[in-house]
């Protein structure tokens, strides 16, 4: 994968009709940069996992939950802590109906998820 200019690895996603578990790096990691557009008119939630392997979704305990905005017309949320955030174990995410750990609602295809970690 191409490096991104401030330093680290791009992975971009597009939602399934599903929670979407899935690992992105399965070693220690620093995210720097997250982009999540929804053009769906729900809210969605981004749960980002410290774990090598994806998410057992309703299981496995997030380390951070976003809401991701909706809007037909595109809404969402960019984060570029300074810093990063760091994820010991490796990077995962799941997209969930609600905010809640134990939710297992599915996300619709609509949401692009962008992540710039290394």
């Amino acid at each position: 994968m191409a490096e991104y200019s401030e330093g680290g690895t791009p992975f971009n996603y597009l939602s399934l009709a599903s929670t979407n578990a899935t690992s992105v790096v399965a070693r220690s990691a620093l995210l720097t940069l997250l982009v999540v557009v929804n053009t769906t008119a729900v809210v969605y939630y981004l749960k980002l996992y410290d774990k090598a392997s994806a998410p057992t979704v309703g299981t496995d305990v997030p380390k951070l939950t976003l809401p991701v905005p909706a809007s037909t017309s595109g809404a969402g949320l960019i984060i570029q802590p300074d810093g990063g955030i760091q994820f010991r174990l490796g990077l995962a995410w799941a997209l969930t109906a609600a905010a809640a750990v134990a939710d297992v609602g599915v996300a619709a295809t609509g949401v692009t998820i962008n992540f710039v970690a290394r």
